[in-house]
């Protein structure tokens, strides 16, 4: 700046700070005459009276001018004056430039660096970071973890391949990645066979399809997939078909959205970008992508494999697979539905995925979810049943922590909950953990085995079985009191599960550990969600750890006191008795209370023909075909709820063991009246059973009602919607 322009900003500068400081005495000594009572002037009625200025605004503005004028002395601001502190600003555009990608590179004293070599200079893993938020992130997220259709950059599964070399291709020329549609190839039962074969693929993926239908999907898959996927499905990184055997799946690996997949095809591009980028800017985005790899791969190896196995083990006794996989849908990505009486709750994706999952988790969020019931975003709904987990040992929880980090990303988005006002309010479920939540720790009585003591612990921590199998009150918490008297659940009653009734009905140790490990027993078979249970969690248990909780159930605790004076039922079977040939839709019953040898053999002739010709003639069951009906746990039950319910609904089989499988048994929905359905399942109890109290039509056309309005009846499966069904009249 010339002299003469800083002589004038100089002189300007001082005029005004002169003036505005003069401007402040002036009106500081008018304050000495001013009168507050006399009027100046007056204007329509108002009168403007002669009032001091306020002493603190005075002092404000001649502090605020000081600060100014201090300011002006020590830093530049009057023309060429810098300032007794000589501090100097420089440009932007005048400032050095920070030494350019190039430099940063020939600073490493190499030529043809690899990226894995570009990767350990934190300003050029900097610079691909800015690139990648810039160029890739929209579609590989943030951290290059990936979402639906875009790979997760960050894991060593490389749809084209992870080296330099193919990196740097699709940066530079793209890729597009084509699957053609074969709906107008293949039926509908083909690619819904070939579907869940695909999945199938996957190791320890649990299929609700019979083996002959898996076997039919391969049939298919090997005849038009095999080209591109190979005949091991392992894929072809020349093609960019992926690996269909592991359990990364880029396009959405529910049964659903294979089926979406096979049906429609895909085409997914990745746009080239050798003319947006440099040379240099793409080495370095292929070093941040190295280095998001390196980051990824060390978090898993500091993990400790002791604890990742014993986490895994934990995570079957948790069950957690079950409730936080949808149907059909990958492991561990939530989005199975539960119906409340409140709205909907969907489950959480629960993969190490950070975005999706609970990746970004700390220890201390997973385990405040764990034990308190309070997630990262908010509270969680008891559906979640940390009334229960908050019962594992630290230890414990390390573990399951250590596993959960260890899972694979998911790409499957949380769905939003569907719940009424006020249920859908977060902060309300602080009220409800204050009011219901019991934290007094469990209580090991001394006088009880170490094998008891770790039943407990299992069955009332990790098992959590007192949340299926004990009553909840209007605001669904858990009736302390009324410990495993059973509880209404996805059109099933989760069974009362107490010792006297287990006593009662005749299980031991060996049968309840038997059944718990296998889904089979001397006392009958698994089926609805108990059949899930064993399926995800209790089949991968010790033998030690299933005879704990058997032990546990069957001798009984606080609030679950055993009655041994209850007498132990004894089932006659049919004895002698010869079936008459009868109509099962003319037939005219009467109860069988009657003590009538020629409704007995009416009602015999409607077993045989209605549940012989699978259970056998003598209840005994049929190996590979149906299990035994006589001394079976249901039947032999105090409540005859899953006893009608099953013959409304029908059965699928589990799918547990291919080859240990029964046959799916059909409804009697619309085969049999509800009056003779109630004499029928009363005769069936009385001789397989033991149970003499007859199930009324009442009770029968009850439980009928609510299937039909939950969607369960009507077929042999349960997903039948209520406008589907037709049942037979609910009278005689």
């Amino acid at each position: 700046m010339s002299a003469f322009w800083s002589s004038w900003v100089i002189i300007l500068t001082l005029i005004f700070l002169a003036f505005m400081i003069a401007v402040v005495v002036v009106y500081w000594k008018k304050n000495h005459s001013a009168n507050a009572n006399r009027t100046v002037e007056s204007f329509d009625g108002i009168d403007e009276n002669d009032a001091a200025v306020p002493s603190l605004l005075l002092l404000s503005y001649l502090a605020a001018f000081i600060i100014a004028a201090v300011f002006l002395v020590l830093y530049p601001g009057m023309g060429n004056w810098q300032g007794l502190m000589k501090w100097q600003s420089t440009s932007e555009a005048e400032s050095t430039a920070p030494t350019s990608l190039q430099a940063q590179i020939a600073q490493l004293g190499k030529d043809n660096l690899s990226y894995e070599d570009l990767s350990q200079s934190p300003e050029i893993v900097n610079a691909g970071l800015a690139l990648f938020q810039t160029h890739c992130a929209a579609c590989h997220l943030n951290q290059a973890q990936g979402q639906l259709h875009f790979p997760n950059l960050s894991d060593t599964v490389w749809l084209y391949g992870g080296s330099d070399e193919a990196i740097h291709h699709s940066i530079v020329h793209g890729r597009n990645g084509v699957m053609a549609g074969w709906k107008d190839i293949l039926t509908e039962e083909e690619i819904e066979h070939v579907s869940s074969y695909v999945a199938s693929l996957e190791k320890n993926r649990i299929i609700a399809e019979p083996a002959i239908n898996l076997e039919l999907g391969k049939t298919v898959f090997d005849a038009n997939c095999t080209a591109c996927h190979g005949s091991d499905a392992k894929g072809n990184q020349a093609l960019g078909a992926p690996n269909l055997t592991d359990n990364i799946w880029l396009h959405d690996g529910s049964i659903e959205g294979i089926n979406a997949t096979v049906t429609y095809g895909l085409n997914n591009v990745m746009p080239a970008f050798e003319n947006q980028l440099t040379d240099d800017e793409i080495q370095a985005l292929g070093a941040y992508i190295r280095h998001q790899g390196n980051e990824q791969q060390n978090k898993l190896a500091e993990l400790d494999q002791d604890m990742v196995s014993k986490g895994q083990y934990l995570a079957y006794a948790g069950d957690c697979i079950a409730c936080h996989t949808g149907e059909g849908g990958e492991p561990f990505g939530g989005g199975l539905g539960f119906l409340t009486p409140f709205g909907t709750l969907y489950s959480t994706n629960i993969s190490a995925h950070p975005t999706y999952g609970i990746g970004d988790y700390t220890y201390e969020e997973f385990y405040d979810a764990l034990h308190k019931g309070k997630g990262k975003h908010g509270y969680l709904y008891p559906a979640m049943p940390y009334s229960s987990y908050q019962y594992v040992t630290d230890e414990d929880t390390q573990a399951l922590w250590a596993y959960m980090q260890s899972l694979n990303f998911v790409n499957t988005r949380n769905q939003e909950n569907k719940m009424m006002f006020p249920s859908n309010i977060r902060l309300g479920l602080l009220g409800w953990n204050i009011a219901f939540l019991n934290t007094a720790p469990l209580e090991y009585p001394d006088d009880m085995t170490e094998q008891w003591k770790r039943g407990k612990y299992l069955t009332m921590g990790l098992g959590h079985c007192s949340e299926c199998h004990t009553p909840r009150n209007v605001a669904q918490a858990l009736i302390e009191k009324e410990l495993f008297q059973g509880n209404l659940i996805d059109g099933w009653k989760a069974p009362d599960i107490t010792a006297t009734e287990l006593y009662q009905d005749r299980w031991d140790v060996k049968t309840l550990t038997d059944f718990l490990k296998t889904g089979h027993s001397d006392k009958g078979t698994a089926f609805g969600g108990m059949a899930e249970v064993v399926q995800n969690s209790t089949r991968f248990l010790t033998e030690q750890d299933v005879a704990a909780i058997a032990e546990y159930l069957i001798t009984g605790d606080k609030y679950n006191e055993l009655d041994s004076s209850v007498p132990q039922l004894n089932p006659p079977g049919f004895g002698d008795l010869v079936p008459a040939d009868v109509d099962i839709q003319t037939v005219e019953l009467k109860p069988l209370s009657s003590n009538d040898p020629e409704n007995e053999a009416k009602l015999y002739g409607v077993y045989v023909q209605t549940c012989g010709a699978c259970h056998g003639k003598d209840g005994k069951g049929r190996k590979d075909i149906a299990p035994t009906l006589l001394n079976n746990g249901i039947i032999m039950h105090s409540d005859p709820y899953d006893t009608i319910a099953v013959t409304i609904r029908g059965l699928l089989p589990n799918f547990m063991e291919q080859d240990s499988n029964y046959m799916p048994m059909s409804s009697f929905n619309s085969v049999i009246s509800d009056a003779n359905l109630a004499k029928l399942i009363s005769f069936v109890r009385a001789k397989l059973g033991d149970r003499t109290v007859p199930v009324t039509p009442q009770e029968v056309s009850d439980v009928r009602k609510a299937l039909v309005e939950g969607g369960y009846a009507g077929n042999i499966h349960s997903m039948t919607p209520p406008e589907a069904n037709k049942p037979n009249s609910l009278t005689e």
